[in-house]
């Protein structure tokens, strides 16, 4: 297990197969807290109080991580998920290390990506 103590936040958001990848994640090893992704108040408070060092959510939900990720002034490595075969072009915010991870994969996939930016 990495430094994070495999403590993730998965905003649930827009992800249609939220309990398949929940359970991906817990297969790798780590704890999983789920929030709801909207209102976006909501999402940036249940961060603010979580105070996770990682996120995972789809990448439709940047902006808003990414800026609330900024206020905390904290180093939170960010995995988001998508489809898009289009780079995600994710604003140049020193928040700690980003990976996109396009589905579908696999729970080594997952898991290797969490290993990695967890480092």
């Amino acid at each position: 297990m990495s430094a994070l103590n495999g403590k993730i936040l998965l905003i649930e958001d827009k992800l249609d197969n939220i309990s398949h990848i929940e359970n991906m994640i817990k297969e790798a090893g780590y704890e999983v807290f789920r929030a709801a992704g909207t209102p976006q108040e909501a999402l940036r408070m249940t961060i603010l109080m979580l105070q996770s060092t990682m996120i995972i959510a789809h990448d439709s939900l940047s902006d808003t991580i990414l800026s609330t990720a900024r206020e905390m002034n904290k180093e939170i490595s960010i995995i988001m998920l998508g489809t898009s075969d289009e780079t995600l072009l994710l604003p140049s915010i020193q928040v700690g290390k980003t990976a996109y991870l396009k589905a579908p994969f696999t729970t080594s996939v997952l898991k290797a990506v969490i290993d990695f930016i967890s480092r």
